[in-house]
């Protein structure tokens, strides 16, 4: 794991007078790495230039433990350059020559520094295997406290991958170690580790608890550059629990201490938290300005990556005020960033530290050359064969058939206007594709994010599978005065068409409560209808959506909805009922009454799914039949005591099981939410 962020000052300071002390004496490799690992935190670019100079130094010097230091340091300096297969690389180099050398240490160390970089790549199989042998050697080496960091960083692995009883465990042993060693720094970083599991799981209360006391320690330590990452968090934890003066405080003291300590990466990130609380309480022109004021640091700091994930949040809010021209241009930068993010500047760099590797390495790479060269060779033999033996078939046919020379000439003609028809195609298919991708930006920006919807009902679950890259099933909440407004509905069609109705419906969804101010389920639904008629039916299509909206009063517990051919199904006190609906759908259609209201009373801890057609209408099994509504209510019933993400997990399993090798049918989406 990496050296924690509390000593990223004093180690700079260690550092100025470290390199000041070094000039004095020749630069040696060993000096030249001391030198990197004590300002790769700070300033890796520096790290890296360092690091380079070491291993030829090491070479020139003939020391193997060197030179496998250096590019141990190297892939360190990559890692923080965010060059993580770089950084790969390079470790990998390191062990090559640090497995034979009898100090154990470095080994230990560059295993556990592969380990970080195949964790922030999410290949948390692989990090885990290296965390558990640098654990192995510490163990004999007896360096407990690399021990306990490294407990620490497979209860990161064990978090990442929601194994959270087990990274909780991890993270109390390691805990356990540094609150006897009274190392205060460590101890802050697991208190937060800790609350980011319990945030996870839901627990908001532990979450807090564990925040307050890495932040209590902070303050202690006076520990300015974590206090930022502690007050963004609470601010974060204060809008959760709709405290809008506290989330406000916290997040201007990010933005104060970031100020106080000149770090510009730091109050770009301080002003993205601060965007986010006033996103939460749907403040988006405040929201945005501070958005915008973190991308401009981000720009001047050359972050693309913070630039990447601020575009996003940036689009969103223009989305939500309406400002779809600015949405669109910010959603294009965003895909822009995407594709340039890695540095060709450090890409060149490395490939000049490719020339200077070991000498039997480059042998053996020339080896693999030649034997390349020769199957190149035989390869080109093969093909001049091949031509001439087709060249002298050629000769014979066109002797023997020289009177259908026209007939040939016609048939060459015809395959290349074929082939540049093909080509053509190809060409446009791809286009489509594109397209298509990027609609399905869009629409997963139009569709409702998870966390606003467990804001109001924490305990829920979303499992939605388009059948193409885009979907016609959607799901959609608004929050409306005192009343909470959720939707899951199945547009006409699937893929590109049914994505565009999709859209369409959500507009008219938006339009009908937030700007007509109707609260009633059954006349929004009538609003819609009328809107679809008139916008795209006028010549007797009937495209719109079968769907379900209903409105929740937590405070009355009262849940009023209409349902439009889907019906939403209630499971209480362990029995599952289908309530009612209206079989007709929202849209042009034979049976066009008004639909109806209908109004349930619930208890605490029943719980309501509400899905589209999609799940039931599978084809698989043993026979290859439907799966049908009655075998998931059925389903449902069996899992609904289940937690909300398990119950998602344990539906998806049951979908792809009955699904098998067949192709899917139709987009699904499940909604679970426990009252």
């Amino acid at each position: 794991m990496r050296i924690i962020k509390h000593l990223i000052l004093i180690c700079f300071m260690l550092s100025v007078c470290l390199m000041q002390a070094d000039a004095i004496d020749e630069l040696s490799s060993d000096s030249l790495i001391r030198r990197a690992e004590l300002v790769y935190q700070v300033n890796p670019v520096l790290a890296f230039d360092y690091s380079k100079q070491a291993l030829k130094q090491a070479k020139i010097e003939g020391s193997e433990l060197n030179a496998g230091r250096a590019y141990e340091i190297l892939g360190v300096s990559f890692d923080y350059l965010g060059q993580l297969d770089s950084a790969l690389i390079c470790f990998d180099k390191a062990i090559d020559i640090l497995r034979i050398q009898p100090n154990k240490l470095y080994l230990a160390k560059v295993y556990k520094a592969k380990a970080n970089s195949l964790c922030l790549l999410n290949k948390n199989k692989e990090a885990l295997n290296y965390y558990v042998k640098s654990l192995d050697l510490f163990k004999v080496i007896k360096h407990p406290r690399e021990e306990a960091a490294l407990l620490m960083g497979i209860g990161n692995v064990y978090s990442s991958t929601k194994f959270y009883d087990l990274a909780l465990n991890y993270y109390n042993q390691a805990l356990s170690y540094f609150l006897e060693a009274k190392d205060s720094v460590f101890v802050s970083y697991l208190y937060t580790n800790i609350s980011e599991v319990y945030s996870a799981q839901n627990l908001f209360e532990k979450e807090l608890e564990y925040q307050r006391k890495s932040l209590s320690l902070k303050e202690q330590l006076n520990d300015e550059y974590g206090l930022v990452y502690s007050y963004s968090n609470m601010a974060g934890l204060m809008a959760k629990s709709n405290k809008k003066d506290s989330a406000l405080y916290y997040g201007n003291q990010a933005i104060s201490v970031s100020k106080k300590i000149n770090n510009q990466e730091f109050l770009s990130s301080s002003y993205h938290a601060l965007g986010e609380v006033y996103a939460q309480f749907n403040l988006d022109k405040e929201a945005l300005q501070c958005y915008n004021t973190a991308i401009d640091i981000a720009k001047k700091l050359k972050n693309p990556k913070t630039e990447y994930n601020l575009l996003k949040v940036i689009s969103e809010a223009q989305i939500r005020l309406g400002n779809y021209k600015e949405a669109t241009q910010s959603l294009m930068q965003f895909i822009a960033i995407n594709d340039s993010i890695n540095s060709t500047e450090t890409r060149k760099s490395f490939n000049e530290l490719q020339t200077q590797y070991e000498t039997d390495k480059k042998e053996k790479e020339i080896v693999i050359l030649q034997e390349r060269d020769k199957k190149r060779r035989l390869v080109i033999y093969s093909i001049v064969a091949v031509v001439f033996l087709l060249g002298l078939l050629s000769f014979v046919l066109y002797n023997r058939f020289r009177l259908k020379r026209r007939v040939a000439n016609e048939l060459e003609i015809r395959n290349t206007e074929i082939s540049n028809q093909k080509n053509i195609i190809e060409e446009k298919q791809k286009e489509i594709t594109d397209s298509i991708h990027y609609a399905k930006r869009i629409q997963n920006t139009l569709l409702t994010h998870k966390d606003f919807i467990s804001h109001y009902i924490p305990f829920n679950f979303i499992l939605f599978k388009p059948k193409d890259i885009v979907s016609g099933d959607f799901y959609w909440a608004v929050k409306k005065d005192n009343y909470f407004y959720l939707a899951v509905c199945d547009s006409t069609g699937h893929g590109v068409p049914g994505a565009f109705i999709s859209l369409l419906n959500i507009g008219f969804l938006t339009e009908a409560i937030n700007e007509k101010n109707i609260i009633e389920p059954n006349l929004v639904f009538n609003y819609v209808r009328e809107r679809l008629i008139n916008s795209i039916s006028r010549e007797g299509q009937k495209d719109g959506f079968d769907g379900i909206l209903l409105k929740i009063n937590s405070v009355t517990r009262e849940i009023s909805y209409a349902a439009a051919n889907n019906a939403p199904v209630l499971v209480t006190e362990n029995e599952i009922f289908e309530l009612e609906k209206d079989r007709m759908p929202v849209g042009q259609d034979d049976r066009m009454e008004s639909f109806n209201l209908y109004t349930i009373k619930y208890n605490k801890e029943d719980t309501l799914y509400l899905y589209t057609d999609g799940f039931a209408d599978q084809f698989g099994g043993p026979k290859g039949k439907k799966y049908k509504g009655k075998s998931l209510n059925t389903h449902l019933l069996s899992i609904h005591q289940l937690s909300m993400n398990e119950q998602q997990i344990q539906l998806n399993q049951r979908f792809e099981e009955w699904r098998g090798n067949l192709e899917q049918v139709d987009d699904v989406c499940v909604v679970g939410i426990k009252l």
